[in-house]
């Protein structure tokens, strides 16, 4: 009896496993258009890592926009790979490899979640406009920002 128990849990651990790896198809075309790193509007930058204070919006798993320090000063981060849940994070930190104190669009720095104990290397950081903030906001389907 305990064997045939076992071989139900090895086959439903089994059949879950082909479940989630069917890739799903991103939720708005438009925004994957606009987020991948070739099409980032903006233009590359970088912004001091002690600025950041915790204001971000999440566009989708591998794209963010941060405030730094103000809500008029802000980047377009994009990351080398999905971030499960990354709109559920509460807390989110920067890591710069050359310990410059700068987070730039040199692939040389990384997102930091605390309590996932992961780094997610960066690979775009643009600076935005106003009216580049405000273009990703809508194509996401977020509140807009005013100036």
């Amino acid at each position: 009896m305990r064997i045939r128990s076992l071989w139900i849990v090895v086959s439903t651990l089994s059949m879950v496993g082909c479940a989630t790896t069917t890739p799903v198809p991103p939720a708005n075309p438009a925004l994957a258009t606009l987020t991948k790193r070739e099409n980032l509007p903006g233009k590359p930058g970088c912004f001091l890592r002690s600025n950041f204070s915790g204001d971000w919006t999440v566009l989708n798993d591998t794209t963010l926009i941060v405030r730094a320090p103000l809500p008029k000063d802000a980047y377009v981060i994009k990351l080398f790979e999905p971030v499960t849940d990354l709109q559920f994070k509460q807390r989110l930190g920067f890591e710069d490899k050359e310990h410059s104190g700068e987070i730039c669009n040199n692939g040389d720095d990384y997102l930091v979640i605390p309590d996932w104990q992961h780094r997610v290397p960066i690979v775009a950081v643009h600076a935005l406009t106003a009216a580049d903030q405000n273009a990703l906001l809508q194509v996401a389907g977020k509140p807009l920002r005013h100036p």
